[in-house]
């Protein structure tokens, strides 16, 4: 996932719901789209809520941010704990991002990337994490691109239906430039919440 610092999935999700390809072992919740737990995957929109700049990439020392995102994917009716896969972000968009010394950088989604529930709902919030996350970041004149892949931790809110992704477990490869600010290996984090739209109301059954 290449993301400009402060960046970056879905939804993530990566906006949207969240998430890795961790292998899960937890408590055997179900996912319910407006109230039924069957039927195809549904699909929805999301974008960032917050004070601008809504998304926010972290590696040592350095925050690189965007102003605003969007992601898009489906949510799974009947997804269970079995494998903690509940949804996808398909596809995502980051706006006016800003890299070292304030340089332009473009974000694009790679792959698909995975909205995984990690354990039980607790008080209408279920925590989780965004897998599978590989994106590319570039500066159009070519003064910093880097990659990002791994995957971040997240939690959807029930009662906002929210998706928030916040955490480290990202890592940054392939440099090139960056004015010797960001290093290949560098840990990274990514910071954003995602209101999700245009789907029926999810709950989560424990």
């Amino acid at each position: 996932m290449k993301f400009p610092r402060k960046s970056l999935a879905v939804i993530g999700a990566a906006a949207l719901v969240s998430i890795g390809s961790a292998a899960y072992a937890g408590p055997p919740w179900t996912v319910s789209v407006g109230g039924s737990s069957t039927g195809s995957p549904a699909s929805y929109t999301a974008a960032t809520v917050g004070t601008n700049p809504d998304i926010t990439f972290t590696v040592p020392g350095l925050t690189l941010t965007c102003d605003d995102g969007t992601a898009a994917g489906t949510i799974t009716p009947g997804a269970t704990g079995t494998d903690g896969k509940a949804g996808e972000i398909t596809s995502t968009s980051f706006n006016t991002c800003n890299g070292p010394y304030g340089i332009a950088l473009n974000v694009t989604q790679n792959t698909t990337w995975d909205i995984n529930l990690d354990s039980d709902n607790v008080g209408g919030v279920t925590p989780g994490n965004i897998g599978n996350v590989d994106a590319s970041v570039s500066n159009p004149g070519g003064a910093c691109d880097f990659d990002v892949t791994g995957s971040v931790g997240g939690s959807f809110d029930e009662s906002t239906q929210q998706l928030a992704v916040s955490g480290g477990g990202l890592t940054v490869s392939n440099v090139s430039g960056c004015f010797g600010l960001i290093a290949n290996a560098d840990p990274a984090t990514f910071d954003g919440t995602y209101q999700l739209a245009n789907i029926a109301n999810i709950t989560i059954a424990n």
